[in-house]
């Protein structure tokens, strides 16, 4: 128990400060009733306002796009490359030795731009690389790219999409349009050739050295086209600059390219013939394979006479710079007359080229020319050879780089190999085919690759591969033959039940023979002997190995009638197989009765076919 609080305030202050607290009653109600008023007014006038819509989530600010690169100048080129070259040279060393920070990496741009404008490619990227390690500004490294992408484009690069002459629209710039269309001109024609007729009127201003390699990397790539409108416009623009670097035949052979477009053989061969006097360079060397080649066509040369002369063709060249169009020619001849042997030596020579040479896309081109000729000369041979499995031991580095993005080439290599009997190689070229296909080219070739698997006893890894190159949208035939191979896979996976479970719906004389397998697998044998005796309903003809199988179903079965109603054509199909002597040994014996020559002559031929019969169950289980 606490003491009661003292009271602070004597007892005549207690009482004024009642009659206060009285007096300021009225005055707080008046404010209540006030306060009341005012909210329920409120209310009322929120109450006839319209609603308004919820305030949207704020989302998360997008991150500011990088700064589009600005648009390519107008290129001075006559100027970069001067009138005199050792004059123009000696000056540009001159400021490079007495200039110092951002004026030294402005003195080797000039430089730069100068081997640009004289077509030096190999000294020009020994100068870009000069010019990088000396700390360019921003604006100065952005010159220094768009040099880098012409001198890329001068190589005729291979991927020219992050080329800014190709990112970048041209706009009205004529010098953007002549790097693009020569950017694109090796791989894409079609749109590099949007911009020609702006391209060739910019190039008759070029200096002469630059304006030959442009004019050729275009007529080429028109050239491989088949596109003889956009040729002949190349065409005449050389005939008209006339320059110096026409004078080594390139004028002549393209003229003669343009006449075979044009469907004139005689026309062409004149002009060949005169690129091929000039006996120096390589489209004079180019020209006489061409030559050479289109009169075999023609049938004014037999094969022997064009292995000679493209034999001494080569010889003749100088040195080991051996021309790989002459080679690509030689081999293809080689090919044609069955000299394989000869034809995959030519094709290990381009390979050894094609790693020690400049000249890397036309020795890649020379050889999947000659690739394809090797694969025609081996499909018509007989099979059983040994030429697929050297072409793969030997030369599979190569026969993967010659090959194009699809895998062709290498596909028809693992078919052959397949053929012949090499599966091991095979799988292996599946494998590296399915695992960089896509959508429905990697089911597909998910397929080719199971059925390799299948008929090499590897039925787990067909499963797994099924499995892992299946998809959604497959067209029906495929879907249905991945399912046929799923099914085929099991049963050699001796999982009966599955397997028959997939073959629900299907239907054809595939479908059926599995059927038939997995009931005499699963020991149905009378359901068996009936589904092998339906194939024939399907319009499929039995194999030995269906025939047998149905006999030995119905002797199973306890059929009697089933095994004599094997007649002389079944039993032909069975002569020569691992089945031969089944059914004579499979047959009733004869009634009873007397002892007689003809039945014990059968009983032993039957011995002697369950004796062959086990011998070769047992080299071939």
């Amino acid at each position: 128990m606490r003491p009661p609080h003292p009271d602070p305030l004597p007892g005549g202050e207690r009482e004024k400060e009642g009659e206060r607290a009285n007096a300021s009653l009225p005055v707080v109600a008046s404010l209540e009733g006030e306060v009341r008023d005012s909210i329920q007014q409120t209310l009322r006038q929120l109450e006839r306002m319209p609603e308004r819509p919820a305030k949207p989530v704020p989302q998360a600010a997008e991150p500011p796009k990088p700064p589009a690169p600005p648009p390519i100048g107008a290129m001075d080129l006559a100027g970069w490359a001067g009138d005199d070259f050792n004059r123009t040279r000696e000056a540009l060393q001159r400021a490079l030795d007495t200039a110092q920070g951002r004026a030294r990496v402005e003195a080797q741009i000039a430089l730069v731009r100068f081997l640009l404008a004289r077509a030096m490619d190999e000294e020009g990227r020994a100068a870009l690389e000069t010019a990088a390690s000396l700390s360019p500004a921003p604006d100065q490294r952005y010159a220094l790219r768009i040099l880098g992408d012409a001198f890329r484009a001068l190589d005729r690069e291979d991927a020219p999409d992050d080329n800014l002459f190709v990112q970048l629209p041209a706009g009205a710039m004529p010098d953007h349009h002549v790097w693009r269309s020569v950017a694109l001109a090796p791989t894409r024609w079609t749109t590099a050739k949007e911009g020609l007729p702006i391209a060739l009127r910019r190039l008759l201003d070029y200096p002469a050295d630059l304006r030959s390699r442009l004019l050729t990397t275009l007529a080429a790539a028109a050239d491989e086209a088949g596109d003889s409108t956009a040729l002949n416009l190349i065409v005449l623009e050389m005939i008209t600059v006339d320059s110096k670097g026409m004078a080594d035949g390139r004028l002549d052979y393209f003229r003669g390219r343009l006449a075979e477009l044009k469907a004139t053989p005689d026309a062409a061969l004149e002009r060949y013939d005169a690129a091929a006097g000039l006996r120096r360079g390589p489209f004079a060397r180019r020209a006489e394979v061409r030559a050479i080649e289109l009169r075999r066509n023609l049938g004014r040369l037999d094969e022997d006479g064009a292995i000679k002369a493209l034999e001494a063709l080569r010889f003749a060249w100088r040195g080991d710079d051996v021309e790989t169009d002459a080679l690509a020619a030689l081999g293809g001849a080689y090919a044609r007359s069955g000299r394989t042997d000869a034809a995959l030596d030519i094709f290990g020579l381009l390979g050894r080229r094609f790693g020690a040479t400049a000249r890397g896309r036309d020795a890649l081109a020379a050889g999947r020319t000659l690739l394809t000729a090797v694969l025609d000369r081996l499909e018509r041979s007989p099979p059983g050879g040994l030429y697929a499995l050297a072409l793969q031991a030997r030369h599979g580095r190569l026969v993967t780089l010659v090959d194009g993005p699809d895998g062709g080439l290498r596909l028809r290599l693992a078919t052959l190999l397949l053929r012949d009997g090499y599966g091991l190689e095979a799988t292996r070229i599946l494998h590296a085919l399915t695992e960089g296909a896509t959508g429905p080219r990697r089911a597909e070739l998910g397929a080719t690759l199971a059925r390799s698997l299948i008929d090499g006893g590897r039925e787990g890894e067909a499963l797994d591969v099924l499995a892992r190159t299946g998809g959604s949208a497959l067209e029906p035939a495929l879907a249905e033959r991945r399912a046929l191979l799923r099914a085929d896979a099991l049963l050699g996976d001796g999982d009966t039940v599955r397997a028959l479970d997939a073959l629900r719906g299907l239907g054809g004389a595939e479908a059926a023979r599995l059927r038939a397998k997995g009931l005499f697998a699963a020991g149905e044998w009378r359901a068996a002997r009936s589904a092998f005796a339906e194939l024939a309903a399907t319009g499929a003809e039995p194999t030995a190995d269906d025939l047998a199988l149905q006999g030995l179903s119905a002797y199973l079965a306890g059929d009697a009638e089933g095994l004599r109603g094997f007649g002389p054509a079944q039993r032909a199909r069975l002569a020569g197989t691992r089945w031969a002597g089944l059914l004579d040994a499979l047959a009733p014996p004869p009634a009873d009765g007397p002892l007689r020559a003809e039945s014990v002559e059968r009983d032993l031929a039957a011995a002697t076919a369950l004796d062959r019969l086990a011998r070769g169950w047992r080299k071939s289980p």
